[in-house]
């Protein structure tokens, strides 16, 4: 079952869902319940399985909201670099030990086809993936990184250590998750890890990533869509 049956349109999702992602970024993930999540989103709990048919799925529905609203929030055209971008979301996640607890437990249990997130996270890596590929061929191409890269093994690299960092990251919290992206990102890229990456002639903005790769909203609209309900 997928995330997408609902609904388009519905404000009270929308609200529940705000609750949702407000209670475990400030109360975090062990001490989040059902009722708290109700409470903050003035509904009872059986109202929530009005909207959701489970709590896994709207654990995994708060994923995918989390998504959408980074990218309603980020500078669409300002020039960047897909390991920076990863980096700056490191950078935010140690603020929210929360929601990257949130995110690793359903990641681990969503390998299993029959998990609410598992649809959505495997499109979600495949789009990861696929915009960092994409990039890093570019950049090959523009003999900014050395021509022996392989650009689908590289992308999936960067992305395994972006995950991998935030389980580390909850064991030590004085890891700084945004600095070994940053520099295992270069490395991985056959640059030095003490410098920045060069920018393509054209360079590469999160608009340029999801022209290729659209992000499919939780209400069920593309990027650059007003949100139904809202």
């Amino acid at each position: 079952m997928t995330l997408r049956h609902y609904p388009k349109g519905s404000a009270k999702r929308l609200e529940i869902l705000d609750a949702a992602l407000e209670v475990f970024t400030t109360e975090g993930y062990r001490a989040t319940s059902l009722r708290g999540i109700a409470e903050r989103a003035h509904i009872t709990p059986a109202g929530i399985m009005h909207y959701f048919d489970s709590k896994e799925q709207l654990l995994s529905a708060v994923l995918q909201h989390r998504d959408a609203m980074d990218v309603r929030r980020a500078d669409l055209d300002t020039p960047t670099n897909p390991v920076e971008t990863l980096a700056q979301v490191m950078d935010a996640n140690m603020k929210v030990p929360g929601l990257v607890t949130l995110y690793l437990t359903i990641a681990a249990a969503a390998v299993d086809p029959d998990h609410p997130a598992h649809d959505y996270l495997e499109r979600r890596y495949r789009r990861l993936a696929g915009g960092l590929t994409a990039w890093i061929t570019e950049m090959s191409q523009a003999g900014l990184v050395p021509k022996v890269v392989y650009p689908a093994g590289v992308a999936t690299a960067i992305v395994a250590q972006a995950d991998g960092i935030q389980f580390q990251w909850l064991l030590d919290p004085s890891v700084d998750m945004g600095m070994h992206v940053r520099r295992g990102g270069r490395r991985l890229l056959g640059l030095p890890f003490d410098k920045p990456i060069p920018q393509l002639p054209n360079p590469w903005t999160m608009r340029r990533a999801l022209q290729l790769y659209p992000v499919t909203m939780v209400t069920g609209e593309r990027v650059g869509e007003a949100p139904v309900g809202h």
